[in-house]
Formats: C-alpha cells, structure tokens, sequence
C-alpha cells in the first residue's frame, strides 16, 4: 500500500529529510577521501553510514520487521566497529 508524503506522520518526514542529508554527506565524504582533499574523513563517513542505518531501521519499522532488525544490527556493527577503530587501534 502506497501512502501519500502529506499522509505521512511528521517523526517519518524529519527522519527521511535527516536521512537524505546524512546520504548526501556520506557521499561527499567519501569523494573528499578519494580524491585525497581530507585524508580523514572516512572517520567521519563511517559513523554517518550507521546514522543513516537506524534511520533506514525507523522508516521500514512499521512495513517490514524483517529489513528494519537487518538494518539495526548492521547499525550496531558499524558503530562498533568505528568505535573499536578509533579508541582501541
């Protein structure tokens, strides 16, 4: 079932803006990285991947439990994983 943007509660709305923001910065990051602008803003990317993660996980909540656990415990590795980057190696 289809539902319409002016349909859609407002939580959903900010968190599928944020999202889209959060995409776009990851995007940018990763550019500024390859093309050797800022050396070091892979540690900014990857915590932004795992932003972007649980709020993929808030939108597919209510339509798929399935994808929206898978997209939680992928969240929950990156943010692991960047933690155990940046503190302990």
């Amino acid at each position: 079932m289809k539902t319409k943007w002016k349909n859609t509660p407002v939580t959903h709305k900010i968190v599928t803006v944020f999202s889209i923001i959060v995409s776009l910065a990851v995007i940018t990051l990763a550019i500024l990285q390859m093309l050797d602008i800022w050396t070091r803003a892979i540690d900014l990317c990857i915590p932004l991947m795992g932003v972007n993660l649980l709020c993929q996980t808030y939108t597919q909540w209510n339509t798929s439990r399935k994808n929206a656990y898978f997209s939680l415990a992928c969240a929950a590795f990156v943010f692991v994983c960047s933690f155990v980057v940046f503190f302990i190696g």
